[in-house]
């Protein structure tokens, strides 16, 4: 109940700013957060014109995938005649393949602007995702190549398409210091039957971060067509300084929102048992067998561990074709205080925290440890290791 309550407190946000800068796992901390963003203007007089523009973002965060919903609304009215009608929502979805370099990634889109005779624009498709560099001194790049369906229907007698479509895009972002960083996005969206026939869209983004959760946010736009509707031009050029509201961790309204949701006063479930963690540490003269240590090799169908006893090793997937450094915490859970229990405990905690090619955590696992099977849970999949 208390998730659907705080979804439903996040998604009055529901629309949301198109951030350029490339999303990383590990960027943010697991759940909820986003951006939010809004103008309205209205004249009468001299001047007899109604202008109105919001958005806002909505992202969920895990250890290996991020999902997010972002869109924008935007009109504008001159004496009673519209001279500006569009709008835009995305749903994406990404999900870390067996490093966080390499990801899958899954999207839906919509869009109208009737300025465009665009009645509306709707896509599905899917893709991968590789970072190709990150350093925190020449910043972060990304590729990504993909498909898409699309299925276009105008407000004039143009008539309605249904095309299939490549996808390809590079995206880069750099913080220059700690309160201004630039980034970038290039889109480039071909026919499968017709190479001619063609889409590009370039975003580059100047952000300055007033406080810990106010932006200042410039935006500039380029998108072209090579065969755009009938009376249509080919390109448009967009400029657009937004005061951006960032809610998620250090945002005070939403971390209220979280204590109240997730507090446990005077509920009925109050008299459940507490569950104590109690990380477990290896005394080498308790040593008699392999088994009374998490330390060894352990294999599964397309990856192996590397264990040392002190808290350090090494991840390999598929016979050696991508290896992480890792290191590992033994924790242990029991209804009672003490390490001499959780030592005794037949099950134990494994928490593995795999580190990027700086020595910096990137994605953290769980698993179960008992004697010789290793099982851990990683999204829907289940993943199981012999030592």
């Amino acid at each position: 109940m208390r998730f659907f309550l705080l979804l439903f407190f996040t998604i009055l946000n529901l629309f949301a700013i198109i951030d350029v800068a490339p999303i990383d796992f590990g960027d943010k901390p697991d759940g909820f957060s986003g951006s939010a963003y809004g103008s309205f203007q209205k004249k009468r007089g001299n001047t007899d014109k109604t202008e109105q523009e919001y958005g806002g973002r909505i992202q969920y965060d895990t250890a290996n995938s991020i999902t997010w919903i972002q869109g924008s609304k935007e009109s504008t009215e001159v004496r009673d005649t519209k001279t500006d009608d569009n709008s835009y929502l995305q749903l994406r979805y990404i999900h870390q393949l067996y490093s966080p370099a390499f990801a899958w990634e899954g999207f839906a889109q919509t869009k109208q602007d009737k300025f465009k005779s665009l009645q509306e624009r709707l896509l599905y498709g899917a893709g991968l995702r590789f970072r190709l560099y990150k350093s925190e001194e020449y910043g972060r790049f990304f590729l990504g190549l993909g498909a898409f369906h699309e299925e276009i229907s105008y407000t004039d007698s143009n008539p309605d398409e249904k095309n299939n479509r490549l996808s390809s895009y590079i995206s880069y972002e750099k913080k220059i210091n700690k309160t201004f960083e630039i980034s970038f996005i290039s889109y480039f969206q071909p026919k499968l039957d017709d190479e001619s026939d063609y889409i590009s869209a370039t975003l580059a983004e100047m952000t300055i971060h007033l406080t810990q959760v106010l932006d200042l946010s410039y935006i500039l736009e380029y998108d072209y067509d090579s065969t755009p509707p009938l009376d249509v031009q080919k390109s448009d050029t967009k400029q657009k300084l937004s005061f951006i509201y960032r809610f998620g961790e250090g945002d005070p309204l939403t971390a209220s929102a979280y204590k109240f949701l997730n507090s446990t006063e005077q509920l009925d479930d109050m008299n459940t048992s507490k569950i104590v963690a109690v990380e477990v540490e290896v005394d080498e003269k308790d040593i008699k067998t392999a088994s009374d240590t998490f330390a060894g090799k352990w294999k599964g169908s397309k990856e192996a561990f590397s264990i040392a006893l002190d808290g350090t090793g090494s991840h390999t997937y598929k016979n050696g074709l991508y290896k992480e450094k890792i290191t590992w915490t033994l924790i242990s859970t029991d209804t009672q205080d003490g390490s001499d229990t959780a030592k005794a405990q037949y099950t134990k905690l494994v928490i593995i925290k795999y580190l990027d090619e700086e020595g910096r955590q990137g994605r953290v696992e769980n698993y179960l440890w008992s004697e010789n099977t290793l099982v851990g849970l990683r999204g829907h999949e289940v993943s199981k290791f012999k030592r």
